[in-house]
This record gives structure tokens, C-alpha cells and sequence, in this order.
């Protein structure tokens, strides 16, 4: 018997079945059995028609075999996540910027469906914002249980005033504001992430971006998609500008030097903002925040 240790997007009633659509992360799988850390692994994983080989034999190979170092349990639930999700793992570098060019991501916050119009979208060469109102409507409907996740975060709490009020402006309509109020404080949260990890280097947006996925920036294949997610804070989040451009999009050097294009102050501004702040939850929970302040100094020099 298998047992999945998962983290959930959100809250959802007991009694209906867990689909894929309720999975933010799979954090471990396990077997009834124990598995000494001397002793070799082949393991077939199933879901449905796909399958997925694992084999270690290194433990009881060689002339000198050496025990496994690796938690087997962390790795054996990220290939199953691999086997749930596997066109979220075999997007090209060619497709993941034309999303960025869009300014999106395949946010945690967004539904499993959503993810995949998004996909589908951009690949078919279509504007991804057509579908926009479907995303926002998204976002408006968890945004309150989103702020109930905060509010019992450490790293939120220093924030929590200012997340509450854009989050009331956004269902409100006033995109203004609340993409006002959120792109400055998205690089508060990073700050106070960096912090509390002991960095001592500068909190460049590329160290800031990089530590923001510390403590998942080994495991390639988890659904929170780190490594790709430190690049969308790098090109799109800390973009820069260019001064002698008319309409300069939003970001955050755009938002803090007083030089965005008022009309970028949009939905989909408030509603990217939003799914950021959402994603950052994922990587800087309290779990992870203990694990990456034991790697926070290579995760920033590698």
C-alpha cells in the first residue's frame, strides 16, 4: 500500500474524492514497508494507463557500496508528481517564454484547467489574456481563503495589513490600487524570506528571486516548479525598463521608480500580483523556511 503525503491548494471538504485539481505538491510517498537505506529499490508506480519505473541499486553495487544519502521518499513523490503531471514537465524552453512574455505562469493558485487553456493557448499561438475574466473570476473566489493561509504565516504577518486591504480593493474592482499596493509588497515578502534565511549578501533581484525557492530548488520535479518559478521573478517580476519607452509595463523597478504606464495598473496586473503572492506561500512555508536556512548559502553562490 502506498501512502502520499500531498499539500493541498486550499481547503476542501471531507467526503469528496481528492483530484488533481486539490494537489499544490506531493511532498512524499511511501510504502507499508520499510526500506533500509543499505538495501536497493525498483519500484513500478502507477496512475492509470502511465507508468514509472524507479530503481536504485547503488547500496548493493560495486565493491564498495555506499548507503543511500537521499531521502527515498522525497524523491519517490516527486516522480510520481511526474507521473500525474507530466505535461507540466515537458514544456519547452520556446513555450515557457512565450508565457513569460505574457507575464504568466503556471500558478499554483490557478486550476488545474486553467493551467491547461493557458498551455494551450500559448502554444496554438493565441493571446493567453482572452481567457483573462476566467482567471480573474478564479482568484476572486479564494482570494479570502488565500488571506486565511497568510494570516497564519510568519513571514506574512509583518505584511499582513497591507495583503488585506489590496485583496479588498481587487474585489472591489480597483485594480489601481491594488497592483499599487502588491508589487512593492511582493519584494517585502522576498526581503523578509532572505532575512530570516541569514543571507548576508545584497538582496539583488537575482538573490532575492533565488532564494525565494530555496528550499525546493534540489527537487526538479516538484509541482511548484522552482528553478522555472526563479526565473519568472528574474525576467518578469524584477523586469527592467527602458525610460525611453511610452507605455512601460508593470514591474517591480517599473512600480517603484514612478514610471509604469497607468493603464498597466489592469486586472490582469491585480490578478498576477495576487497568483505571485499565493505561489511565494508554497515555497516560503514554515517547513520550507527551516530547511532553506540550512542551504540558503549555496542556493545564493551556486
Amino acid at each position: 500500500m502506498l501512502r502520499v503525503t500531498v499539500r493541498s491548494r486550499g481547503t476542501f471538504q471531507v467526503g469528496p474524492a481528492l483530484t488533481n485539481d486539490h494537489l499544490a505538491d506531493l511532498e512524499r510517498l511511501e510504502f507499508d514497508v520499510e526500506i533500509p537505506s543499505d538495501c536497493g529499490v525498483l519500484a513500478l508506480l502507477s496512475a492509470g494507463w502511465r507508468k514509472a519505473l524507479f530503481y536504485d541499486f547503488g547500496p548493493i553495487s560495486g565493491n564498495h557500496p555506499q548507503p543511500r544519502t537521499y531521502d527515498l521518499g522525497v524523491v519517490l513523490g516527486q516522480g510520481y508528481g511526474q507521473l500525474l503531471f507530466q505535461e507540466r514537465f515537458g514544456i519547452s524552453d520556446a513555450d515557457w517564454q512565450k508565457l513569460f512574455r505574457h507575464k504568466w505562469f503556471l500558478f499554483t493558485g490557478l486550476s488545474d484547467e486553467s493551467k491547461r487553456t493557458l498551455l494551450n493557448h500559448i502554444r496554438s499561438g493565441w493571446d493567453p489574456d482572452v481567457q483573462l475574466p476566467r482567471y480573474a473570476d478564479e482568484v476572486k473566489s479564494r482570494v479570502e481563503g488565500w488571506l486565511t493561509d497568510w494570516r497564519e504565516h510568519a513571514l506574512f504577518m509583518p505584511h499582513i495589513e497591507i495583503l488585506e486591504h489590496a485583496a479588498k480593493r481587487f474585489l472591489d474592482g480597483d485594480s489601481i490600487s491594488c497592483t499599487g499596493l502588491l508589487f512593492p509588497r511582493i519584494e517585502g515578502l522576498l526581503r523578509s524570506q532572505y532575512t530570516t534565511l541569514g543571507a548576508t549578501s545584497q538582496p539583488t533581484a537575482n538573490n532575492l528571486s533565488r532564494s525565494a525557492v530555496a528550499a525546493k530548488r534540489t527537487q526538479e520535479k516538484c509541482l511548484l516548479l522552482p528553478r522555472r518559478f526563479a526565473s519568472y521573478l528574474q525576467q518578469v517580476f524584477f523586469a527592467n525598463f527602458s525610460p525611453t519607452t511610452g507605455d512601460i509595463d508593470v514591474s517591480r523597478h517599473s512600480v517603484a521608480h514612478g514610471v509604469a504606464s497607468p493603464k498597466r495598473f489592469d486586472q490582469k496586473s491585480a490578478v498576477i500580483a495576487l497568483l505571485v503572492i499565493q505561489q511565494l506561500y508554497f515555497f516560503l512555508d514554515k517547513h520550507a523556511v527551516s530547511q532553506a536556512a540550512e542551504e540558503t548559502a549555496v542556493a545564493v553562490k551556486s
